[in-house]
């Protein structure tokens, strides 16, 4: 995981070494604590005066014992403390690394994912994205916390403390240094069944949150035909499988501390027997056996408290994993925003061309071949029956995805080949259901140009009727709405799409069926509204009702590679046929 996101630590390396040379004053001061205790048993205690490095500090308020016994006291609470102080800052310093470092993390991914191209969202679900940069990115989180607050200083304590058994007396080093193979040997043997374990798991995760989005996304159409019993089942089979991983999971955690425990038992046991025959020999006095336990337990405490990280790690592995195949997936290259002598104008003319355009979604084609000219200013409507490839012209026309075969062009240049930030204020849409996003009306019609003064964006709901019903309520624009717009009708939506698109002031405007399903009354309401939006533009719709024909120039009907002629509107010699059109 390190490798994979060891770029995103490179603002905080001055962070990092602050960190580092926090943790290793504080493992000094936990290196000198025992030394305390070791004077009270030697000088205090037994009355012997063997070498000990605090043996002029405790001396320095005089030679008797009692007084001895009290500074020695006083000198182990002073250094835990000061332990303590350097402990918090340390973990201060790491954890905000982690925290700050998840962060840019989870940020990145949704930037990214909000750019991927379309193409590859229709093959996403909804609650597995969402499940990716929510939950995945915590796991990565907890990981990174876990790695500079544990892991790090856990490892800086095993490396000074068997540094220190060596100093101290290279069998008591040995025995230490002979403790770490056997701990490392159970993280090693269960690091692999843990990571295939965790992996397991977040795909059943992931999985299951895609269930339940989707659930929740189509929970109308749930209780219009009584289907929660078919979601329940579909969700207890979700959860059996999430169920199984963590089992698997939780087993392999659960041997591994006994193991642990086991070769910690070892280690002890060897000391302990070195070193009291070295007491009874005199080769050292009982106060160095006392440091030498000390320096050991606080050397396999660490590893004991990294061992049980083991998961931790793993399900961040497994997370780093899924989110690495996001960061990996290529975006469109597109050209920066143009500059002035990039030779774009600031405002389209508007023509659009299609040349032996063809698309594909996968292995389905949406377009075999459209050959269409849309002069500026010209006003044309798509017709045809569903899966003629009509939505996906549009959406070629915006840019979202592109052909297969041949080109898109506007006022002569692919769209391939226009800046995105050029091509997004030339290209507006009205599509066959306005999404409206959290906020307020003024929001939503705000949205299409974050910078408008609340003289535009009324005067652009004014335009798209949208205050005839806004001044009605409460607090009029200024109205919050709920969850994708809830509580207002349908027509009421597209209206407040259509100020959208009005206060947009693009060239170019698309409409996807935006009158669809819509009752006599708000659709000419709606196609009011529309009338103001397309006066002046050029105009491409795909519709089939009468109403939002008239207000057409010219109508090209799409069929099965067949072109048909309307009435009064002219014929185009335009091919387009497909099996399939992605609405």
């Amino acid at each position: 995981m390190a490798r994979l996101f060891r770029g995103f630590g490179t603002p905080y390396r001055p962070r990092l070494l602050l960190g580092v040379g926090l943790r290793i004053c504080e493992m000094a001061t936990d290196l000198v604590t025992p030394w305390p205790i070791a004077a009270v048993v030697d000088r205090v205690l037994g009355g012997s005066g063997s070498a000990n490095p605090l043996g002029a500090a405790l001396d320095a308020f005089g030679p008797e014992r009692s007084t001895m016994l009290a500074t020695a006291a006083g000198a182990v609470i002073l250094l835990a403390l000061v332990s303590a102080a350097f402990d918090y800052a340390g973990d201060r310093v790491m954890g905000a690394v982690g925290e700050r470092m998840s962060v840019a993390i989870r940020r990145e991914t949704f930037g990214h994912l909000q750019r991927l191209p379309l193409i590859y969202h229709d093959g996403q679900a909804v609650g597995e994205s969402t499940s990716r940069v929510i939950t995945d990115c915590g796991r990565i989180k907890d990981s990174l916390v876990a790695f500079f607050s544990v892991l790090f200083p856990g490892l800086l304590s095993v490396a000074g403390y068997a540094a220190a058994l060596l100093f101290l007396d290279w069998r008591f080093g040995l025995i230490g240094v002979g403790c770490v193979p056997l701990i490392l040997l159970v993280g090693v043997r269960n690091r692999r069944r843990g990571r295939r374990a965790a992996r397991r798991r977040r795909e059943a995760e992931g999985q299951l949150t895609g269930l339940v989005a989707e659930a929740l996304q189509g929970i109308r159409t749930i209780h219009v035909f009584g289907r929660q019993e078919l979601h329940d089942r579909h969700f207890a089979t979700g959860s059996d499988g999430v169920l199984r991983a963590g089992l698997e999971a939780a087993d392999v955690q659960a041997r591994r501390v006994p193991l642990l425990e086991s070769a910690t038992a070892v280690g002890t046991a060897a000391l302990l027997w070195v070193g009291g025959t070295g007491v009874l020999r005199g080769w050292w006095s009982v106060g160095h056996l006392v440091v030498a336990l000390s320096y050991l337990t606080g050397m396999v405490a660490p590893l004991r408290a990294l061992s049980k990280l083991a998961g931790t790690f793993a399900q961040g592995q497994a997370s780093a994993e899924r989110i690495a195949t996001i960061l990996d997936e290529p975006c469109p290259l597109r050209t920066p925003a143009a500059e002035p002598s990039a030779g774009l104008p600031d405002r389209a003319a508007g023509r659009i061309d299609f040349t032996g355009v063809a698309m594909e979604y996968g292995e389905r084609p949406a377009l075999r071949r459209l050959d269409l000219t849309v002069g500026r200013g010209e006003r044309v409507a798509l017709t045809g029956p569903n899966g003629a490839g009509k939505s996906t012209a549009l959406a070629l026309i915006a840019g979202l995805y592109r052909p297969t075969r041949g080109a898109v062009r506007i006022d002569g240049t692919t769209t391939a080949e226009l800046p995105d930030r050029w091509l997004r204020r030339q290209v507006t849409a009205v599509l066959q259901d306005t999404f409206l996003f959290a906020g307020t009306l003024a929001d939503n019609i705000r949205y299409a140009r974050p910078d408008a003064s609340p003289a535009e964006v009324r005067a652009a709901a004014e335009a798209a009727l949208v205050t005839d019903f806004a001044d009605l309520l409460p607090d009029g624009l200024d109205t919050r709405l709920g969850d994708c717009g809830t509580g207002l009708s349908g027509g009421q939506r597209q209206r407040v799409g259509i100020a959208r698109a009005l206060l947009a002031d693009a060239p170019i405007v698309l409409l996807d069926e935006p009158t669809s399903g819509l009752d006599p009354e708000t659709e000419r309401c709606v196609v009011a509204a529309l009338g103001r939006l397309v006066a002046g533009r050029t105009v491409v719709m795909t519709t089939h009702r009468p109403a939002l024909l008239g207000i057409a120039t010219r109508v090209v009907r799409m069929s099965a590679g067949e072109l048909s002629e309307a009435a009064d509107t002219g014929v185009v010699k335009a091919v387009g046929a497909a099996s399939t059109d992605r609405r």
